[in-house]
């Protein structure tokens, strides 16, 4: 009986050490975007034009976000631009490995965009480069490119 009731402990505190990771990694698209530093230029804009509120809901999302350096390229104008931000988000999970298995999206703005893989076997968005897939959140997936998509 002893035995067990050591066996019964270690299980609790083993599921209580696993449940705090599960816990602090539940970050929904927002949320990541905002802490990633290569990504955080982008969220800020969505802040600023009022768009994180629907990230913030349930989803899914796929977010093809651009990394600060390509980001900070693009004039103020275009950093508020509602439609530009929007062309970056789609309703739905894909994975990379999805994404190889498609040849367009239509984006929350409602432009049509085109998904190729390169002879590399890189995910190319609008000719623009994935650099980090599969950024997973609690509701979505972000993948970090190394431009805009205009």
């Amino acid at each position: 009986m002893r035995r067990e009731t050591r066996n019964i402990i270690r299980l609790t505190l083993f599921l209580g050490f696993i449940s705090c990771f599960a816990v602090s990694e539940a970050q929904n698209v927002m949320q990541k975007l905002q802490s990633n530093r290569q990504t955080s230029h982008f969220a800020q804009a969505l802040v600023d034009a009022n768009l994180h509120e629907k990230l913030n809901q349930n989803g899914p999302f796929t977010l093809f976000a651009p990394s600060n350096s390509a980001f900070d390229k693009l004039s103020i104008g275009q950093k508020n631009n509602n439609d530009l931000l929007l062309n970056h988000i789609f309703t739905g999970m894909a994975t990379e490995r999805s994404l190889k298995a498609m040849s367009e999206v239509t984006c929350l703005s409602g432009r049509t965009i085109n998904i190729k893989t390169n002879s590399n076997d890189q995910v190319m968005v609008n000719s623009v480069p994935i650099s980090t897939a599969n950024i997973r959140t609690s509701n979505g997936v972000i993948h970090i490119i190394d431009g805009v998509i205009k």
